[in-house]
């Protein structure tokens, strides 16, 4: 039961952080848009300065994606363990040598 409510607590966190990046990307278009807007009837066909802060916050978009949706789920850390695993197993085969300091 404990391994149970372990999981659901984990499968609870990502679909949080799964609507959060939905509420998030939903905010970015909606005051993006607006600003778009403003911009346009303000001055049709002058300079577009909604774009700049529609990059500066895209790039932070992409990043909330990237965390909640490439490395859902703890996928860097289950890699880091399959590595310290591996590099375990070739201490045991005497494979392993301490790393050189050079001073």
């Amino acid at each position: 039961m404990e391994k149970d409510n372990s999981s659901y607590k984990k499968a609870k966190k990502i679909a949080k952080k799964k609507i959060d990046f939905i509420e998030h990307f939903m905010t970015y278009g909606i005051v993006m848009g607006v600003l778009a807007l403003i911009n346009n009837v303000v001055d049709p066909g002058g300079y577009q300065w909604w774009m700049w802060p529609a990059t500066c916050w895209g790039i932070f978009v992409i990043i909330d994606f990237l965390s909640v949706f490439a490395f859902v789920g703890g996928r860097l850390k289950r890699y880091e363990e399959r590595l310290a695993q591996r590099e375990q197993e070739k201490m045991g085969r005497g494979e392993f040598s301490s790393p050189q300091v050079f001073h």
